[in-house]
């Protein structure tokens, strides 16, 4: 008997799967809501892309805002994470893709928002 086992080389090849997401953010003094479209390439160690092609996001000044929701749509194939940066520093905050599926009953910020300060800049950075 005749047993052969191949490898398949393409087993490992990573293939990018971009999605959407949506960011909500909430004014801590007066409820004002931002809903913020993002472009994410599912490409490791790349930012989220703003609509107008940055890859930050500039909160207004007019007063401090929480991240009140990310609603993710599908997640990519490539990353399951993306870590927060403010003002060009790493927060220690990770954005779970899976958690914020646009599905999911109880999405990560929506049940802990979490407070910035005004005029922040925000960056997502994609992870595994």
């Amino acid at each position: 008997m005749l047993t052969v086992t191949y490898t398949d080389k393409e087993e490992n090849k990573m293939v990018a799967a971009a999605f959407t997401q949506t960011l909500v953010f909430k004014g801590t003094s007066n409820g004002r809501v931002i809903h913020m479209p993002l472009k994410v390439s599912d490409v490791v160690d790349e930012f989220a892309t703003a609509p107008d092609g940055q890859g930050f996001i500039q909160l207004p000044s007019d007063q401090n805002y929480s991240l009140a929701d990310i609603i993710v749509v599908v997640g990519g194939t490539d990353t399951t994470a993306q870590d927060i940066f403010v003002n060009g520093l790493a927060s220690g905050l990770r954005m779970d893709n899976k958690s914020n599926l646009n599905t999911s009953n109880f999405r990560q910020f929506a049940t802990a928002p979490v407070a910035f300060k005004a005029g922040s800049n925000l960056r997502l950075k994609q992870s595994v």
